[in-house]
């Protein structure tokens, strides 16, 4: 109904100011199978997803714009009908609201000024995506919009926010910009997200004894009949305040045939941190349904707390194109770099307990004695680090597109550690040994576009280089 009414005033408006309307609309219906099973979590606390339809959802889009003589209103939206529905008491199946789901999705509604005060000042303001980044889907520069993973098939797409963006150009090749975001808006995750939680023995702390230690103690209640389990997740939200506004500047321009642009982000990363963790010891004896010997005392039940540390990114892009040979079968070859400074806020966590009592001494309530001087164990290591993309494309014929990239960190990977500097994170560990792996990975992505008459068919493949390593400890000390 927004969408809509926006659709109507814009319609009106149009014609009594002299402006040209321009309007598109699409239908797209995504049906998806999953094949098999994807178990995850221990049989008292199963958290995978079964095979069956994955998703069905059908979308009615449209698109347009209102130009004016200084001025251009856009807007882009989608309704989604979703085939599941979300009623789970009876009084619901009399809601069809809760029989099936609709959804609105703005991806754009904003209007633009031009030569505002200046000639060659623009602003654009209202709900918006800016795209600075020049790689192909990872884009370690494109910190302004947080990442729109909840499709996997759109990896790469970015949520819009409200925004203020203003440009000024300096030049017939050179913009300098800026943009304002007032509120904070963190990425959308797949459904398959929720697997993450079965995984408790991944301890985010950096500091080897503590990480170690609590392995340890988690092995020792599990052999006491109290496995852990994470019984639900809290979000810390940035509060709405001028502190928490994220700004980003940015100059770009060309030198010769090569574009060039240098940025600067100050703002909060859009994926979340643990900042503490709260567990209580339940005692619910029960047993596997057709395994009577495996048996367990209760659980302990674990609550991590998420938050989104600050960060500032100092961004280099680069574009151009290679003429090798007279170019490869008279094609030039393209090249992008895409690289980030990432500067980012020292982030701690607080591990508290109720009172555990495993049927020896109580463990009394409290928090847990890390043994560093007074100080909490990190969870993010304050020194900078580097994100980057690199990557060439070429094209052949009108049919065929190819590119091949390499990547160094993915937009999940928070934190100082990769092959230059080594220092790594936890990816399964239990009471003397750790599976372990770069903070940042890199990947090889190779990609084809086929264009196909109206449509185009991408294949798309990652292979991850970092590889994992298994390391043994003695006790928690490390010894």
């Amino acid at each position: 109904m927004m969408l809509n009414g926006s659709l109507a005033l814009l319609g009106l408006l149009g014609p009594a100011f002299g402006a040209d309307l321009e309007a598109r609309g699409w239908v797209e219906s995504d049906l998806r199978f999953r094949t098999s099973d994807v178990p995850a979590g221990p049989w008292f606390a199963p958290v995978g997803i079964g095979k069956g339809v994955e998703r069905f959802q059908n979308r009615l889009g449209t698109s347009g714009s209102v130009q004016g003589r200084d001025w251009n209103a856009s807007f882009e939206g989608e309704v989604v009908v979703w085939a599941r529905g979300s009623g789970s008491q009876l009084e619901d199946l009399s809601r069809r609201e809760k029989v099936e789901t609709i959804t609105w999705e703005i991806d754009e509604l904003a209007i633009e000024l031009w030569d505002v005060g200046l000639a060659g000042l623009d602003l654009k303001l209202g709900h918006q995506v800016v795209q600075w980044g020049v790689a192909d889907q990872f884009n370690p520069t494109n910190t302004l919009n947080a990442e729109n993973l909840q499709d996997p098939l759109k990896f790469g797409e970015q949520l819009p926010n409200a925004m203020v963006r203003a440009d000024y150009a300096i030049g017939p090749t050179w913009t300098v910009s800026g943009v304002l975001a007032p509120l904070f808006r963190p990425s959308t995750l797949p459904e398959s997200s929720k697997i993450g939680i079965a995984f408790t023995d991944r301890m985010p702390v950096i500091e080897d004894r503590v990480r170690r230690d609590l392995q340890a103690k988690q092995a020792l209640s599990a052999d006491l009949g109290y496995p852990t389990i994470v019984s639900g997740t809290r979000l810390a939200l940035p509060e709405e305040s001028f502190e928490n506004m994220a700004a980003m500047a940015r100059i770009g321009g060309s030198v010769g045939m090569t574009d060039l642009a240098l940025s600067w982000y100050s703002g909060r990363t859009d994926m979340p941190q643990p900042i503490a963790n709260d567990t209580i010891l339940a005692k619910s004896p029960r047993c596997h349904p057709r395994r009577q010997d495996d048996c367990i005392k209760g659980y302990m039940m674990t609550e991590p707390t998420l938050a989104y540390p600050r960060m500032h990114v100092a961004g280099l892009n680069a574009a151009g194109e290679l003429n090798l040979f007279g170019g490869i079968g008279g094609q030039p070859l393209g090249w992008r770099i895409e690289a980030a400074w990432v500067i980012p806020e020292r982030t701690t966590i607080a591990i508290k307990n109720d009172e555990l009592d495993l049927g020896g001494e109580p463990l009394p309530a409290g928090e847990f004695d890390y043994r560093l001087d007074g100080e909490r164990p990190n969870v993010v290591d304050p020194r900078p680090y580097a994100k980057w993309t690199i990557g060439v494309d070429y094209t052949i014929g009108k049919a065929l597109y190819l590119n091949a990239q390499w990547v160094h960190g993915m937009a999940d990977e928070f934190g100082h550690g990769d092959f230059i500097n080594e220092d790594f994170v936890t990816r399964a560990g239990g009471g003397g040994w750790e599976i372990r792996r770069y903070r940042l990975g890199d990947y090889f992505v190779l990609g084809t576009d086929v264009n196909v008459g109206r449509a185009v068919i991408r294949l798309f493949s990652i292979a991850d280089l970092s590889g994992y390593h298994r390391e043994d400890t003695e006790s928690p000390d490390g010894r």
